[in-house]
């Protein structure tokens, strides 16, 4: 099967993606407006072809510097968001929609396509009315940390990242994961396990920043060098004394004195896994632990 056909059964299976996690059912336009106002920021909002309600469905689910959520509308509509200190992606499952930020603008047309909007500027967005689509949103500062983390470089200007995704393997991976988490959170409930948290934010601010393009992508792509032994040891001896809470790439970095990405290289060589591997195998007692 192709990786297009693929996703195509992916966002198919997505019926109604996280409908546990309800966040509004209006007909009302102006519902609809106060709670994108609530969740992100508060919209200009306008009705096509003299349209004076819809039939909208909105689901989110909040984590802790990460949101997932999922939106359809039921007309025709435009939305004109202000600048916010967010990292936003629109991932298309069927309709189209047309995402605008300065002069910049992606077409969404296909279901698995999508768009992503950096903090720095606003954003026009204009949805069908048989629209539904993902939305992924990050904070700016936790992604940026991220990114400082993993490749032990000093972010001295806003990160900007690419309004399409690469065309790499890492791109395709992110785009397979993320409809598969969302339909596997559609039998969680809250509150959810504070290290699942923890770990899965991690692995999706890694894959969003690996799935685009902006001026740190060099510093992901290279190899990294070896971390020292001591590191690696003292890397093993942090999880062993906090496996029971949630332990971040920036915890490690800082910890060692190494990126991430340096640190996970050696801990992998030496030990045959990855240090978050290792935490969780703690967790699940398949490593003997104190």
């Amino acid at each position: 099967m192709s990786m297009r056909k693929s996703e195509r059964r992916i966002s198919m299976t997505l019926s109604k993606p996280l409908d546990n996690f309800p966040l509004e059912r209006t007909r009302n336009p102006e519902k609809v407006r106060a709670a994108l106002a609530r969740v992100y920021a508060e919209p200009r909002l306008q009705l096509s072809g003299g349209a004076r309600a819809l039939n909208a469905r909105m689901n989110e689910l909040r984590l802790l510097k990460i949101t997932l959520a999922y939106s359809r509308y039921g007309g025709d509509v435009c939305l004109n968001f202000p600048a916010v200190d967010c990292f936003l992606q629109v991932r298309l499952l069927s309709g189209h929609a047309e995402i605008t930020r300065k002069r910049q603008s992606a077409s969404l047309t296909v279901p698995a396509e999508s768009a992503t909007v950096s903090p720095d500027a606003g954003y026009r967005a204009n949805y069908s009315a048989d629209y539904e689509g993902l939305i992924f949103k990050v904070k700016a500062q936790a992604l940026t940390n991220k990114l400082a983390a993993l490749t032990g470089a000093t972010i001295n200007a806003p990160l900007q990242l690419s309004l399409r995704p690469n065309r790499t393997q890492s791109a395709r991976i992110w785009h397979q994961y993320l409809p598969r988490l969302t339909a596997m959170l559609n039998d969680a409930v809250e509150p959810l396990p504070a290290w699942w948290v923890a770990q899965t934010e991690q692995l999706l601010m890694v894959m969003f920043l690996c799935a685009h393009q902006h001026a740190y992508s060099h510093l992901l792509e290279q190899d990294a060098p070896d971390s020292a032994p001591w590191q690696v040891r003292k890397a093993e001896d942090y999880i062993e004394a906090n496996w029971r809470h949630a332990i971040t790439l920036e915890d490690l970095a800082e910890v060692t004195g190494v990126s991430a990405f340096s640190l996970f290289r050696s801990f992998k060589k030496t030990r045959g896994y990855s240090p978050l591997d290792f935490a969780a195998k703690l967790r699940s007692g398949w490593i003997g632990r104190d």
